[in-house]
């Protein structure tokens, strides 16, 4: 039964060690502005006036790689524009969908 127990715990460890690496990037929108990465969300809203748009998404990598430019994403959508960020951690993003979604700053 410790025997058992010990194995299980072993294997759940392995598996929670495993999902953590940061090498690679599944199925997260990333989009790199300003020296700062953002994740994408379901979550959608205005896009607000034309003066809030900063700029256009410029270059693309691969889906499971994190941008290095400043205007790439890992998503494609290449000139779909996206907002400033005044401040509150969270720039709107004009996704293929025709929806504005918010794009939210990682925390270091």
């Amino acid at each position: 039964m410790k025997k058992d127990l010990w194995f299980l715990g072993l294997i759940m460890t392995v598996a929670l060690l495993g999902g953590c690496s940061s090498e690679t990037v599944q199925n997260e929108m990333i989009l790199k502005v300003n020296d700062t990465l953002y994740y994408g969300t379901d979550e959608i809203g205005p896009m607000g006036d034309a003066g809030s748009v900063e700029g256009e998404i410029i270059s693309s990598v691969d889906a499971d790689s994190i941008p290095t430019e400043n205007g790439s994403s890992n998503f494609g959508c290449i000139g779909n524009s996206y907002t400033y960020n005044y401040g509150d951690g969270f720039i709107m993003v004009a996704l293929d969908d025709g929806e504005w979604h918010c794009f939210y700053a990682y925390s270091d």
